[in-house]
């Protein structure tokens, strides 16, 4: 499949980098501290990670750094914490020079950081490639009923909600598998997320005052900017997966001018891999249809009615779960001796409608009043806005 071309820049939330030595001119080794750790029971020392470290100590967010010995190279992971006030922009093109700027204040240097040597030498292990999109503030909960609703749990990817610590309603969901193969899109509301991090992390602030110590944001900037989006935050954390989302390498290291510049849309990418358009519309056409057309379709058909009788009793042992339906009639039904065979595209359309008719009744019955009638308009104002990035 090929990559669509982004229509802004790409930011970053979160990147894990190896720097090489000789960009860090004049490192101020008063702000490292050694790090060696002893062993309980003789109390000889012994080298962290079987390597020694020099770790930068500094009061500034967003920023984990430490020389290590014999290897050229900081290991660094940076997040847009280090932005403060422009922490919603993400790390990226416009922002990589405030990154240096404040890496230097953090007490890593005394000495400017050449950003051109930096970009182009900086080696990229991890990155959380993160966009904020639009939708309506009032009902956030609505869009992630839709993903929910909708999504096809196929072998390729699986969808969950996470529910927060503090609240009882779902505060967002992750689509994919927690695999190093097949990396995680996370959709969420970031209000939402710092409501129940921080009331932990720093239970004796309010929710102003800790926001603003976390993110660097004033409490209304950052409610400003976050109340009417949705954050949508893709992990990569596998090198290959890394260059094939990111460049046009066959071979190589992916350097962090690669990722800043890159044009390719790597969630979109990611979200067709996990998303199987053709189910998702099967389950949209019966989702809309009315109660009686539904009644009409399982029992009108020979091969519907058949496919219902059959369906029934795994659709609501596994609550609607289409991934460990379509499993058992596998087996049940497409066992041969050398193994499984493929289910039928008929049995496997009608699995995706009445499971995504049995998810839609569970949503009715838990929502009550705050229930949605326009779910699959939502799911569809994602998926667009997501191919827009």
């Amino acid at each position: 499949m090929k990559h669509s071309q982004l229509q802004t820049d790409n930011q970053f939330d979160t990147l894990r980098l190896h720097i090489p030595e000789n960009v860090i001119t004049a490192p101020k080794w008063e702000n490292f501290q050694f790090i060696q750790t002893y062993n309980t029971a003789t109390g000889a020392s012994t080298k962290t990670k079987s390597v020694t470290e020099h770790k930068l100590v500094t009061e500034h967010k967003g920023i984990d750094l430490a020389y290590i010995d014999g290897k050229g190279y900081y290991d660094c992971t940076i997040s847009a914490k280090l932005l403060r006030d422009e922490y919603h922009k993400g790390i990226g093109a416009n922002t990589i020079a405030r990154v240096g700027t404040e890496l230097i204040s953090a007490g890593l240097s005394d000495v400017d950081i050449d950003m051109s040597e930096f970009i182009q030498h900086t080696k990229v292990l991890r990155a959380d490639n993160t966009f904020n999109i639009k939708v309506d503030e009032n009902d956030i909960q609505s869009y992630y009923d839709s993903l929910e609703l909708v999504i096809s749990q196929g072998k390729r990817g699986k969808i969950q909600t996470y529910d927060s610590q503090f609240t009882e309603t779902c505060n967002g969901v992750v689509v994919g598998k927690d695999t190093r193969k097949l990396q995680k899109i996370t959709i969420y509301n970031k209000i939402d997320e710092a409501r129940s991090l921080l009331k932990k992390k720093y239970p004796l602030l309010n929710i102003a005052d800790s926001v603003e110590k976390e993110y660097g944001m004033k409490y209304d900037e950052f409610n400003s900017y976050f109340a009417d989006r949705l954050r949508v935050e893709l992990r990569v954390n596998d090198f290959n997966k890394l260059r094939k989302l990111y460049t046009n390498k066959s071979r190589g290291e992916v350097m962090l001018e690669d990722l800043l510049f890159s044009k390719n849309n790597a969630i979109l990418y990611q979200w067709r891999q996990f998303v199987s358009d053709k189910q998702s519309q099967t389950a949209i056409k019966f989702i809309d249809m009315s109660m009686e057309d539904k009644k009409n379709y399982k029992l009108k058909g020979f091969n519907s009615y058949a496919n219902w009788q059959a369906l029934k009793e795994w659709v609501n042992t596994f609550e609607g779960d289409e991934k460990l339906v379509k499993e058992k009639i596998q087996k049940i039904f497409y066992t041969t001796p050398t193994g499984y065979k493929k289910i039928s595209p008929t049995v496997a359309n009608d699995i995706t409608r009445f499971c995504s008719e049995y998810r839609l009744n569970k949503q009715k019955s838990k929502r009550g009043e705050l229930f949605t009638s326009n779910l699959t308009e939502r799911y569809k104002e994602i998926d667009k806005k997501i191919s827009k990035l």
